[in-house]
């Protein structure tokens, strides 16, 4: 050791003599103190590397407190403690608190010295670990400071994402509009929306990004700006006719943003418009999965379209469907999450299993319902994001 100063802690005269003397032969500087409270007292200006830590026979080391274990550590101490009679226990506990080595005695020098032979490699040991404890300590500084930056970026994207979404049910005559997003992270790259166009149309659409996180959210963000730009352009225009021909165009157009982009994301998407005069629902399918529903008196039955997925093909094209409303329904879509939360072996079972609860509930059930007969309201961790909207109508 470089600096070879030991600290002889024992109340015994005749041993602190003798370890002095053997210490001293061997080149060390010897400071002897008769109880831990002086060694304690000691260690910040003497500055030892060893101490020989004599246990009294009427002594157990259960009763080397914490605290002046913690101190030793917290110096960089070799300890060497040393026992007439040890128990089992008593050594099993020295090495607990601490201690590098046992001596029992009685020893003699070279039993002495081969233990601060060990005691040098452990401090050599000691020092080197903790420097790797340091650069350790820096990392987890720098890490946490990382993740509380990634956690603030994270809640504001998601206050962004709260402040885009839907304020809450919208009613428009006869019909109301309602949703619910359950996200499997703290950004969803689940997103609905919905608004009213000149106090007739009812225009909503749900999508589903590929992925999760940041990514995804931010192509959330972008299509509810491009959507609802385009129904902005729309109202300034002043011209309530374009609507008859929605959503006509739109799918198309969000590609060509989505593909603009060069994120490698894709999205599922059904975009939807009820002229409420006409009571006509024209829509448009993104490879939505599962097919939205549409609830009657009678039953339950998906909706029929198909179409690409958005942001993989740059000339794709999207069919346009159209049905002439019941005057007392509910159009329930979900986003494939779902498929996550409902037991079944294949997804024509699960999907007979959504059909199902759909018929229990029944066309005037309402959103709430729907939701805690499909089990939304109980899902806590979901693998995926899973969104949930629905449009009802109420004749009379």
């Amino acid at each position: 050791m470089s600096n070879s100063r030991a600290l002889i802690v024992s109340s015994h005269i005749e041993k602190r003599g003798q370890w002095e003397e053997d210490l001293q032969s061997g080149g060390w500087q010897v400071l002897c103190v008769a109880s831990r409270d002086e060694a304690l007292a000691a260690i910040p200006d003497f500055l030892p590397v060893l101490m020989l830590l004599d246990i009294l026979a009427e002594e157990q080391a259960s009763e080397i407190d914490e605290h002046f274990a913690q101190r030793c550590r917290d110096s960089g101490l070799a300890v060497i403690v040393v026992f007439a009679d040890p128990t089992p226990e008593d050594i099993a506990v020295s090495f607990r608190r601490g201690a590098i080595d046992v001596l029992i005695e009685p020893f003699d020098k070279d039993e002495l010295f081969h233990a601060i032979a060990r005691a040098g490699d452990f401090k050599d040991l000691y020092q080197q670990n903790m420097g790797y404890r340091g650069q350790l300590e820096r990392a987890n500084r720098e890490l946490q400071d990382s993740l509380n930056t990634l956690r603030m970026d994270q809640m504001a994207g998601r206050q962004v994402q709260l402040n885009l979404l839907p304020r809450g049910p919208l009613s428009q005559g006869e019909y109301t509009a309602s949703h619910q997003i359950v996200p499997s992270l703290f950004l969803s790259g689940d997103f609905v929306g919905y608004s009213v166009a000149f106090d007739r149309f009812l225009l909503f659409y749900v999508a589903d990004v590929s992925g999760h996180g940041a990514s995804s959210a931010f192509v959330t963000i972008m299509l509810s700006y491009i959507i609802r730009q385009i129904i902005r352009r729309h109202i300034n225009e002043g011209d309530p006719s374009v609507l008859l021909s929605a959503p006509e165009g739109l799918i198309e157009h969000v590609n060509r943003h989505i593909m603009a982009l060069e994120l490698d994301k894709h999205l599922t998407i059904f975009a939807g418009s009820i002229d409420t005069d006409r009571h006509v629902l024209r829509y448009v399918m993104g490879a939505q999965l599962p097919l939205p529903i549409v609830i009657t008196e009678d039953k339950a039955a998906f909706l029929p379209g198909k179409g690409k997925p958005v942001g993989l093909f740059e000339d794709a094209r999207w069919t346009v469907e159209e049905m002439l409303l019941p005057e007392n329904f509910t159009l329930l879509i979900v986003s494939d999450g779902l498929f996550d939360c409902i037991s079944g072996d294949s997804m024509e079972e699960k999907e007979q299993i959504i059909l199902a609860a759909c018929e229990r509930v029944g066309p005037a059930g309402g959103h709430d319902a729907l939701c805690r007969e499909l089990g939304i309201d109980k899902i806590e961790k979901a693998p995926d994001d899973v969104s949930v909207m629905t449009v009802l109508r109420q004749h009379g």
